[in-house]
């Protein structure tokens, strides 16, 4: 707690997901091209990765998504039940991982979090702020 007597959000990471996320869809649009196939593959992947951006903080997960118009929603820790790292081979190759974060929310019950860097630190970090949000919650999990 600061001295004003509200709880300090820290930034684990902030950003848009990398175009590696959907790297196979990358390099079959590069490919295909020629085809006019491969135009769409690449709009697909640069409308994705346009069109998201997230910020994962020591309170909270904001998911802002719109390319055109722009919405914001908002996942407090303390709802948060489940958090899993994923990465596919083809993430593994291209240095990027998944975050499947699963809540007790109504508007939000499982969200994918893809084209985050391929470490595990911010995975680790998010999972030591979402037991400290529910602990000063007193939130326990009792459903496995």
């Amino acid at each position: 707690m600061n001295p004003g007597g509200a709880w300090q959000e820290d930034v684990i990471w902030e950003g848009s997901p990398t175009w590696r996320a959907w790297a196979g869809r990358w390099i079959a649009g590069w490919v295909l091209l020629p085809v006019l196939v491969g135009a769409f593959l690449l709009l697909s992947v640069w409308l994705r990765v346009r069109s998201r951006r997230w910020k994962l903080t020591s309170r909270r997960i904001e998911i802002e998504t719109g390319l055109l118009s722009r919405q914001v929603d908002n996942l407090e820790l303390w709802r948060v039940k489940d958090v899993e790292y994923r990465q596919t081979p083809m993430d593994r190759m291209t240095g990027v991982s998944t975050l499947v974060v699963t809540a007790h929310d109504g508007s939000l019950p499982v969200l994918d979090i893809r084209g985050l860097p391929g470490d595990r630190s911010i995975y680790d970090r998010l999972m030591n702020a979402v037991m400290q949000a529910r602990a000063q919650r007193g939130v326990m999990n009792l459903n496995p």
